[in-house]
């Protein structure tokens, strides 16, 4: 098999691609999604009012404490 000119992908991408007609994409649902509890709600809102995310300049981003 021949490298084409703009194909980067590792050889571990391209045997995993064999699989794909096989067993399809990772993840499909075939049900409706499963709306979240009122504990993931509130989980979610406490998490949002401690934390801030922020974004280095190299583009890595990550969380933390609010100074407010």
């Amino acid at each position: 098999m021949a490298r084409r000119e703009n194909d980067d992908r590792t050889w571990g991408m391209k045997v995993t691609e064999l699989f794909l007609p096989f067993f399809g994409p990772a993840s499909i649902r075939k049900t409706p999604p499963i709306p979240p509890t009122a504990e993931d709600i509130a989980r979610d809102t406490r998490l949002r009012r401690t934390l801030e995310r922020v974004t280095r300049p190299d583009g890595h981003v990550y969380l933390v404490e609010r100074r407010d």
